[in-house]
């Protein structure tokens, strides 16, 4: 773990290195850092390693596993207290928001420049138990001096009900590297298919958050009259056996393919023809959302803030209302029906994606934040 003594160095903390959101997103911000930056990657759960792969490909990266469980609280913060004191980064990003009070504190004991941790998600809404949790945790944020960078301005918003935001607390939308994702996509969509059937698909975690049943029954009723049409769900959670039996529930598990976890995502968004993402209020922003836009897919998605910021509003995909199966169904037969509007909403998402969703924008902005907060001047 040797550096140039004027080399800055920033601390990235996950919980593990399963296919996730922070996961993606901290593996784009790595392989797009300044040249000049010494980056540690800190997993604090080494039971989860499906993507340390992809990590160990990224040049200078050092790669530490913690070992010490945050539940275990004292030497949790004992243990990266220690690290930070041996490493002396000039900034520290938390990726996993609720972790960051312990790892906060142990910065701060450690008298690191700058510590910061993204929000991923919305809080719960009104009414919904958890609220106070969200609370309490922005509250030591304010303690502790940890702005809140949140994944996009939605999210930002919807926190900023529960109490007022910690200093230097904004949005920082993700990003996705469209160039490299366009042309997988395209390789993989040249590739003649074996089938002559349409797909209609849609990347995510088989979560609460989510909400493929809804794209499961609107999928059952299109089923009743475009009968070459299947149903790709990449991804895999605690919801995956409820939505298995779903599937055999309406009679549709010989065309709906729960494919699990993928890391060929841009190769399978290369086979689908349309984009569903259906979801609820909860989605914090939606990267697998930006990667389908980069594919240039038609896009049909839940009108729920998060869908409704990446895809301008319904420029660049149709917007139904959430758990609506009617709208659902009416919105993907319309893609199905013609090739041509499939054509026009696959455009409009890539314009939509190569202006706002860069990799190399979204990396940008964090390290200006990170080291200019850090004390660091170049």
């Amino acid at each position: 773990m040797n550096r140039l003594s004027n080399q800055p160095t920033v601390v990235h903390i996950l919980n593990g290195l399963q296919f996730g959101g922070n996961e993606t997103l901290c593996l784009q911000l790595l392989r797009h850092a300044p040249k000049d930056v010494h980056n540690i990657l800190l997993i604090l759960n080494p039971d989860h390693q499906e993507m340390l792969p992809l990590f160990q490909q990224i040049p200078g990266l050092s790669i530490v596993f913690n070992g010490v469980s945050p539940q275990r609280r004292y030497q949790f913060v004992h243990s990266l207290y220690r690290q930070f004191q041996v490493w002396r980064p000039q900034a520290v990003l938390i990726y996993p928001f609720g972790i960051h009070p312990f790892a906060g504190l142990a910065a701060r004991l450690a008298r690191i420049p700058f510590v910061a941790v993204r929000a991923g998600n919305p809080p719960p809404q009104i009414g919904v138990p958890g609220r106070w949790k969200w609370r309490t945790l922005l509250s030591i944020s304010w303690i502790f001096n940890i702005p809140v960078y949140s994944c996009s301005y939605a999210t930002h918003q919807a926190l900023a009900t529960l109490m007022p935001m910690p200093p230097r607390s904004f949005a920082i939308p993700n990003g996705c590297d469209i160039d490299n994702i366009a042309q997988r996509a395209e390789t993989s969509r040249c590739k003649a298919k074996t089938e002559n059937g349409l797909v209609i698909g849609m990347v995510a975690r088989l979560n609460t958050i989510k909400d493929q049943a809804t794209l499961i029954r609107a999928y059952e009723q299109l089923c009743r009259v475009h009968t070459q049409v299947e149903l790709w769900l990449v991804g895999d959670g605690a919801e995956r056996a409820r939505l298995e039996h779903l599937c055999e529930h309406l009679g549709v598990s010989g065309t709906v393919k729960i494919l699990g976890r993928r890391s060929d995502i841009p190769e399978l968004l290369g086979q689908m023809d349309i984009y569903a993402f259906s979801t609820t209020e909860d989605e914090g922003f939606g990267i697998a959302l930006v990667e389908a836009m980069a594919a240039s897919l038609p896009i049909v998605a839940s009108d729920v803030a998060a869908c409704r910021e990446v895809l301008g509003n319904g420029e660049a995909g149709i917007l139904v209302p959430p758990q609506d199966v009617g709208a659902m169904v009416k919105a993907l037969e319309t893609l199905i029906v013609s090739p041509h509007v499939r054509e026009q909403w696959g455009q409009r998402a890539q314009a939509r994606v190569s202006k706002h969703y860069s990799i190399q924008t979204c990396a940008q902005r964090w390290y200006n934040q990170l080291l200019a907060e850090g004390g660091y001047q170049n």
